[in-house]
């Protein structure tokens, strides 16, 4: 077909470039696809690759909630050390000195008024109270102990919680960086369609309806380009959020050929299981329902009676006696005993407090089990969700394996004039979509296993850390293998 075919590096050169007399259709999206080229290439200036052992570390150190987390559990043990306090002896000192004007004047009119004029006063005594039977500090104590452990398994699970989300903001970027380079590549291919199309109208070959359909692609192509770069921000954005501003540096690729560990050795049930039993957020709302238990108790305990020992003390006196003309005097006095205080009536306020402590109770019991459905609910949507993105990683593999043959075939087919350089461009579209395919799917497969960890209990620094050696500088080295792999699922 005269006018058609094109050879490839004459096609490289003229990715904006309109047929004479046609209206530049992808001008406007010049200054757009521009910098998605540029920076798919890493011209954007990026010099060094971040790591997701170097995010981890900027994380942990500045995420405000794990941080939050943390401060928390420094309160928790703070309350523990009150409860304790509370059980052993008080000891208090006090002192007090008075300057005095004092007027006697007695209810006898016979004796005259008398008056002490400036005289000095002054008391001191040390008061120590041990509590005997307290029980409401011990069941405290108790309390306490349980607010301890929900608070560390609430900075467990922010510690989960944080790794699983940089991992999935991390390879959610890649995703995204990978989305710019295909829709930027689909834009150019479909421009250079376009053309073709539109070269071929005015010679015969094509009608205005597949002109129209062209230029319909062509502006789809651009609008997902612009989609593309938004999300690419987004996801940045996201990431930041985590481990604050970030520099411009280059990112990294995941190997195509690299096993990734699988999670269905030991099937849904057994995580399930698993999860059931070692989430740090089911395990934080037991504690926080052992807490609320123990606040029942102890305002139960607030209708007994309580017993302390008291000792002081103490000394006292003043410059003049209590009488006017009396010499002043100091007095030395030690007391030891006990004191029972038996509650008889507070105007029901003690059970208006053990009916509130109960209702709070039965709230931490509901709240435990939104925290099992949830971490169930969670780890199901991980589960499937890995072998989602599996099936999603095979397609993508075959995918690839077609497209490869495909171009091979319509590049063979130009130079024999079988072939025209839309077969050409169809089959680079299709295989860059398997290779999109092919990485996105392994990115889920990593982000749906790590949340199964986290969720479990069980990830850990070094598990983030390990991901590092699963990326690469070269994109080449992301492509996957030649042949197509078949992963054989099991506990499905």
């Amino acid at each position: 077909m005269p006018g058609l075919p094109r050879s490839r590096a004459a096609r490289k050169f003229s990715l904006f470039r309109c047929s004479p007399g046609r209206p530049r259709a992808a001008a406007f999206g010049r200054p757009i696809l521009l910098p998605f080229l540029l920076l798919t290439l890493g011209l954007a200036g990026a010099v060094q690759a971040q790591t997701l052992s170097a995010l981890l570390e900027r994380a942990r150190a500045g995420e405000p909630t794990y941080l939050g987390a943390r401060t928390n559990m420094l309160a928790a043990q703070a309350r523990s050390a009150q409860a304790l306090g509370a059980m052993l002896p008080q000891l208090s000192a006090t002192a007090s000195a008075n300057n005095n004007d004092r007027k006697y004047k007695t209810r006898n009119s016979s004796v005259p008024e008398a008056r002490d004029h400036q005289y000095e006063s002054y008391s001191t005594q040390l008061s120590l109270t041990q509590p005997l039977l307290r029980y409401a500090n011990v069941v405290a104590w108790r309390q306490a102990q349980a607010v301890i452990g929900q608070a560390e398994q609430q900075l467990a699970g922010a510690e989960q919680d944080l790794f699983a989300k940089l991992v999935a903001a991390w390879f959610e970027r890649l995703s995204a960086r990978d989305a710019v380079a295909f829709t930027a590549r689909q834009a150019a291919a479909l421009e250079r369609q376009w053309e073709i199309v539109s070269r071929g109208s005015e010679l015969g070959f094509y009608g205005q309806p597949q002109v129209d359909e062209a230029r319909t692609k062509l502006d789809q192509a651009i609008s997902d380009a612009i989609v593309a770069e938004t999300e690419v921000h987004l996801k940045r954005a996201a990431l930041e959020q985590l481990v604050g501003v970030l520099p411009e540096r280059e990112l990294p690729f995941m190997q195509g050929t690299a096993v990734l560990a699988a999670p269905s050795g030991a099937g849904l049930e057994k995580w399930l299981e698993d999860v059931d039993t070692n989430n740090p957020n089911i395990l934080a709302a037991l504690q926080a329902f052992e807490a609320a238990a123990a606040e029942v108790s102890k305002q139960h305990a607030g209708h007994l009676p309580t017993l302390d020992l008291v000792a002081s003390y103490g000394k006292n006196g003043q410059a003049v006696g209590g009488f006017p003309g009396q010499a002043g005097y100091d007095i030395v006095q030690g007391t030891l005993g006990l004191q029972l205080n038996v509650p008889l009536f507070s105007g029901g306020a003690q059970s208006a407090r053990v009916d509130e402590a109960l209702a709070q109770k039965e709230k931490a019991r509901l709240d435990l089990e939104v925290a099992r459905r949830t971490a169930i609910l969670n780890a199901k949507q991980a589960w499937f969700g890995w072998h989602g993105a599996l099936a999603r990683t095979r397609a993508g593999t075959q995918a690839v394996k077609s497209a490869r043959s495909a171009l091979a075939q319509a590049t063979a087919g130009v130079e024999n004039g079988l072939k025209t350089e839309l077969d050409v461009l169809q089959a680079e579209q299709q295989l860059r979509a398997g290779q999109r395919d092919f990485r996105k799917g392994r990115y889920d497969q990593v982000v749906a296993f790590v949340r199964l960890l986290a969720l479990s209990g069980r990830l850990t620094e070094g598990d983030v850390a390990a991901l590092d050696r699963l990326l690469v500088a070269s994109p080449e080295a992301a492509e996957p293998p030649p042949e197509a792999v078949t992963i054989k699922v099991s506990g499905r």
